[in-house]
């Protein structure tokens, strides 16, 4: 059986409910801290006058980072519209920090263009401004704005029909006869059931009053509410620590839950906003 930790918290709030960002430099401990300022320094190198920003999120400089778990976690904002080749670079030095930093599950650098602040439902300025720390660039205005945990957090729910549509597909067409199978299938099983998992926090936040990405505080907080779901919430969080290669097994499991998720955010959010991109890449 998966052991499982009460690793993480909420997010602090201030005496009137706002969220306080807990991200700091301080926290970014060695191992930890040479992949960051190899991070820092090569997109400065790459892309220079163009680089407005660079943000990590997640739990490197929450100090919440674990070896050969955690990920590195970092999205940039550039001036002007994003190439090919931008992305190519972007590729590339996550390619090449994954080889150099062993100890880094993955290096994830995803690139913005300075609409990212304007879109209207976008969940990225709240994620500046809630659970990111900029380590490059000069200081943004939206790291000011206060926010309360609520619909303005919503962000996991709003994709949540078409990501579990599209992992049932890809899961579906997989051949068990490719040398990439078991990866593949873990691969989709670790990225999914993390979404499933927060997607359970968002449907209980507003009655909660309290926010984390944490995973194993949003199983808690969404059992608390939701008692006799907490058995499949819990399988989730076992998948989302260890993933799975039991295709028949995940795509049941996936249909079953996920499709009763998918009912109760219909239920409670009623339609989507439009034109909202997902706060983690598909794998």
């Amino acid at each position: 059986m998966t052991k499982i930790l009460p690793w993480g918290h909420f997010l602090p709030t201030d005496e009137a409910g706002f969220i306080l960002n807990d991200c700091h430099w301080d926290k970014i401990l060695p191992p930890w801290t040479a992949l960051v300022e190899e991070l820092r320094q090569t997109c400065w190198g790459v892309w220079d006058s163009r680089l407005q920003a660079l943000y990590l999120r997640g739990s490197v400089p929450r100090g919440l980072a674990i070896l050969k778990v955690s990920d590195l976690d970092s999205f940039a904002i550039l001036a002007g519209e994003i190439t090919d080749e931008d992305i190519h670079q972007a590729h590339k030095i996550s390619e090449t920090l994954n080889r150099r930093y062993l100890f880094c599950k993955k290096v994830e650098l995803i690139l913005f263009d300075e609409s990212l602040t304007q879109k209207t439902h976008s969940i990225w300025p709240i994620i500046i401004q809630t659970q990111s720390l900029q380590i490059a660039g000069q200081p943004h205005p939206l790291s000011e704005n206060k926010t309360k945990p609520g619909l303005d957090l919503i962000s996991y729910s709003y994709t949540w029909h078409t990501d579990l549509e599209q992992t049932l597909d890809i899961l579906k067409r997989l051949s068990p006869q490719s040398c990439q199978f078991s990866t593949q299938v873990k691969k989709q099983c670790a990225w999914i059931t993390r979404r499933m998992i927060r997607v359970g926090l968002e449907l209980v936040m507003e009655q909660n009053s309290g926010y984390t990405p944490d995973l194993y505080h949003c199983y808690e907080r969404f059992s608390t509410y939701f008692p006799e779901h907490r058995s499949s919430m819990r399988k989730a969080l076992e998948l989302a620590i260890d993933p799975s290669r039991n295709l028949p097994g995940l795509i049941i499991f996936l249909q079953e839950v996920g499709g009763w998720l998918a009912t109760q955010v219909n239920q409670k959010f009623y339609s989507s906003p439009v034109g909202e991109v997902s706060t983690n890449k598909r794998p």
